[in-house]
């Protein structure tokens, strides 16, 4: 678990070191023979007035011979430098004809600049959250979902930033990114979606898990040809057969995942409903990625996206999405918003860096300008704070001000029921339990007699004897325990999320004289160490105020006693 877990951590930072820096590509000086074909494809799709591609007479629908370029020409085709002159064959209606094509400077909108850069900032948020929820629980699931999060990336544009590249490492990097990160890059869903949420591959999905699987290799394989293809020779419609299989994915993950939120019930409803409402807005965006419009719309999309593993990382960390048994933790939560804080701050940087650079003092600039961040990010520890309690820890806080409160109160109940209310019913309703029992010691019968529960019925345990298990053990402990240290089974019990998780003594004099049984919470999610305590320190406090009822009862019978005995009392 430690290796996969030191695993994900390398390989996000890897792909986090990779994609960033193409954040900037609308920054970086790009050339344009002033015609738009769609990658890997052969046809000229629109030609700009005026652009060289205009001026040697190029127009829609000629057929550029990819082939006759060679690999290296096809890739200066695709993403040239002004400057860059090609010899390109062409042919229309059955005639052929040759060109010569110089590329001019190309320019970017600054709404698409940062468009681009927003799209990628959103590649960091999937990739962190990915890398997020196998290091919580790592698992096939989590590892299909963080291969689809790592292959959510602009490819084109990240291309486009890598084109300085020696035409070797270029040939390589192409083959890779349209094979791995185009299409295919949303397959890994299918296995996800299969296994979500609880890891379990159950009921008809055992039925179409191997036949998804072989599907995933063939398209691999489909995947791998098309941009070999693409690359070599051309290929009509490719942006066609790139995007048509992943819209399948989506379409089909969509209603997989409909499914499974209609099938779940209760609780397990609530802690998946940000997560699917989340996921499938993402594929709604990612359809618009594959679809050809205009160049601000796909980019704009990916930043669309961004829903999707916001409202994963809020389920998970919210809601124990992945892993019941999770404890939220301050150190993740913090670690996650400021590792996505750094990623945006850090890309920020690099564009002031870019657009300050053409002057001498971009040094100073840049100099005051880190100064300025790290007085930001100090002044923003406080504001992630807040932002993080109040997101993920406001209703624990509520609890634990409410709970602390009432047992600190207990020192002035003047009836037994008081403080049997205090153990059972506040937490019950604070923590949101399922369910919670006192047990009270009876010295005459040796044993402990349920006397105050809820979430227990009738045919439920009622007694405990003084030598089992969980007595001898809490007496020992003298703290309380979980169930899996107790391993207590008894088939009076409460099961499901009634079911024992947490056994609180309650010692009074060294003498232990109570028991209470806490269930988990309602929505079956266990009592995190913050939770139990909070629950030990309502059961000392209790047994100080079993006490003092106790004392004033005794006081009040000796009281009586000299008083029916003539006997003058000494207040």
């Amino acid at each position: 678990m430690k290796r996969q877990r030191a695993w994900v951590i390398a390989l996000s930072l890897v792909l986090l070191a990779i994609f960033m820096p193409a954040a900037t590509d609308g920054w970086q000086t790009h050339g344009t023979f002033g015609m738009r074909i769609s990658r890997a494809e052969n046809l000229v799709r629109a030609v700009t007035p005026n652009s060289p591609a205009d001026e040697a007479g190029i127009e829609p629908g000629d057929r550029i011979d990819v082939a006759a370029l060679g690999i290296a020409g096809h890739l200066s085709l695709m993403a040239p430098r002004p400057g860059t002159t090609l010899h390109l064959r062409l042919e229309r209606g059955g005639a052929a004809r040759s060109v010569t094509l110089t590329a001019i400077r190309a320019e970017r909108s600054a709404t698409l600049r940062w468009l681009v850069a927003g799209a990628f900032v959103s590649t960091a948020a999937f990739i962190i959250v990915g890398a997020l929820l196998v290091y919580l629980r790592p698992a096939p699931m989590t590892w299909w979902l963080w291969l689809f999060c790592a292959g959510i990336v602009p490819v084109n544009d990240l291309l486009d930033f890598y084109a300085f590249l020696p035409a070797g490492v270029q040939t390589v990097t192409w083959l890779f990114a349209r094979t791995f990160l185009g299409g295919f890059s949303a397959f890994p869903l299918m296995p996800f979606v299969l296994r979500f949420p609880n890891d379990r591959i159950a009921g008809w999905r055992r039925r179409v898990r191997v036949p998804a699987i072989a599907l995933t290799a063939v398209l691999l394989a489909f995947y791998a040809t098309i941009a070999w293809v693409g690359l070599t020779r051309g290929l009509d419609h490719y942006s066609l057969l790139n995007g048509l299989p992943a819209l399948g994915v989506y379409l089909v993950s969509a209603i997989l995942l409909v499914l499974t939120f209609v099938n779940s019930e209760g609780a397990a409803r609530q802690r998946l409903k940000w997560a699917v409402t989340g996921m499938l807005t993402g594929f709604v965006a990612q359809v618009f990625v594959y679809v050809p419009a205009a160049p601000w719309v796909s980019p704009f999309a990916g930043i669309i996206s961004i829903v999707m593993p916001l409202s994963v990382a809020y389920a998970a960390l919210r809601h124990r999405l992945v892993d019941a048994d999770f404890v939220i933790n301050r150190a993740i939560v913090y670690g996650a918003l400021t590792a996505m804080l750094i990623s945006i701050v850090s890309l920020v940087d690099f564009v002031v860096s870019q657009l300050i650079g053409e002057y001498h003092f971009a040094l100073y600039v840049e100099a005051a300008a880190s100064i300025a961040i790290g007085f930001a990010l100090d002044r923003f520890r406080a504001q992630l704070d807040r932002l993080t309690d109040r997101l993920f820890f406001q209703g624990r806080h509520r609890a634990e001000a409410q709970i602390d409160r009432v047992g600190r109160s207990l020192e002035y109940a003047q009836q037994t029921l008081t403080i049997r209310q205090a153990l059972v019913d506040e937490p019950l309703r604070w923590l949101v339990l399922a369910s919670a029992a006192l047990f009270e010691y009876d010295a005459d019968a040796a044993m402990f007699r349920r006397t105050y529960a809820h979430g227990w019925s009738d045919d439920h345990l009622a007694d405990i004897g003084d030598d089992a298990n969980v007595v001898r053990f809490l007496r020992d402990a003298r703290a309380p325990l979980g169930a899996t240290d107790v391993a207590w089974e008894d088939a009076a019990l409460p099961s499901g999320a009634a079911a024992p998780a947490l056994y609180v003594p309650v010692f009074r004099r060294e003498r232990l004289s109570g028991i209470v049984i806490y269930g988990g919470h309602l929505n079956t999610t266990t009592l995190d160490p913050a939770e139990v305590t909070l629950l030990a320190v309502l059961g000392r406090r209790s047994a100080v105020a079993f006490d003092h009822i106790a004392y004033d009862a005794m006081e009040a019978r000796l009281q009586a006693a000299g008083l029916a005995a003539g006997l003058t009392t000494i207040p």
